[in-house]
């Protein structure tokens, strides 16, 4: 009896040590949820497992508390996608090398591992997510052949309310003064004198604006060199609103035209009325078709060992 157990205790050990050496950590303020499940209610994971299931890296805009991205990612899980979410915090935009880089190497990094390339990959970023996937895509670019097969397993895309670089100052400094209540800082004194802080360290003379501009260069499209089958030309579709006080749909437009001259076919879904990163909330049924479009253009051919129809 006494042997069993000690058998089905060695067992155990043994199983979670063969876990932890096939899934790969992700960087801090990072989770892991599973397709096929419930991402409101799953327990989040620190790591990314082995395997070939497409999944969706989700890049959260500035602040985002993980109950309200797990609303996001549901839309992904529910279709047989697994999810990787990044919660964004003030330290990541403010500290573009030590935090924002690195942080993105890291998950590159975790996705280009032997046993996790075969995953086709689709991002979503909010707000201040899309300075962190561009400095995905210069990471990509520095590491040449590597980075251009990585490049190519980018298959789709969904972007709301993307913020470019001019846009960093006004909408970081709101997001830090909020203190979570979106919206509430906006015009006060102390997030005017923020902003106005925050543009002269972004100031195009500085020394710090080299890294911001690096992230906007290549989500204009300015990045890829020789070898790349460009991370812009797959399905992809940017959400908004004209009433969009942080990012102005002008900018927005201006970068999607530069996608679609790279051959992506940009759906644009403009909402009325809604603020920063609150579309969802306003019309669910209208932006679950949008991302289920992209999901379904993105990962048409997935891999084989995904069950049939997972994706739809």
């Amino acid at each position: 009896m006494l042997l069993g157990r000690r058998r089905q205790t060695t067992r155990t050990v043994w199983d979670r040590l063969v876990c932890s050496r096939a899934a790969h950590s992700l960087p801090p303020h990072t989770i892991f949820l599973p397709a096929g499940r419930d991402s409101t209610k799953e327990r989040a994971q620190r790591a990314l497992p082995a395997g070939r299931t497409p999944v969706a890296c989700l890049l959260g805009w500035v602040g985002c508390g993980e109950r309200a991205l797990r609303k996001y990612a549901d839309l992904y899980t529910r279709r047989g996608v697994d999810v990787i979410a990044l919660l964004l915090k003030p330290q990541h935009v403010a500290l573009p090398v030590s935090r924002g880089e690195s942080t993105m190497k890291c998950i590159a990094d975790v996705l280009s591992a032997a046993d996790t390339r075969e995953r086709p990959i689709m991002v979503q970023g909010f707000s201040a997510g899309a300075f962190m996937y561009g400095n995905l895509l210069t990471e990509l670019g520095r590491r040449g052949a590597e980075g251009a097969d990585f490049a190519a397993r980018i298959k789709g895309s969904v972007w709301d309310s993307p913020v470019d670089a001019s846009g960093v100052p006004f909408g970081l400094s709101r997001a830090i003064m909020d203190g979570g209540v979106a919206g509430r800082s906006e015009g006060t004194v102390g997030q005017r004198l923020l902003q106005s802080a925050l543009e002269a360290y972004l100031s195009p003379s500085g020394p710090m604006r080299q890294y911001y501009q690096a992230s906007s260069d290549a989500m204009h499209g300015k990045a890829f060199g020789a070898g790349f089958s460009s991370p812009l030309a797959v399905p992809t579709a940017v959400i908004y609103s004209e009433a969009d006080t942080v990012t102005r749909s002008e900018d927005i437009r201006a970068v999607f035209d530069k996608w679609r001259e790279a051959g992506s076919a940009v759906e644009e879904a403009v909402f009325e009325g809604t603020q920063h990163v609150s579309h969802l909330p306003a019309d669910p049924g209208r932006y679950e078709q949008v991302v289920a479009r992209v999901v379904r253009e993105a990962f048409a051919g997935a891999p084989a060992g995904l069950a049939a129809g997972a994706i739809r």
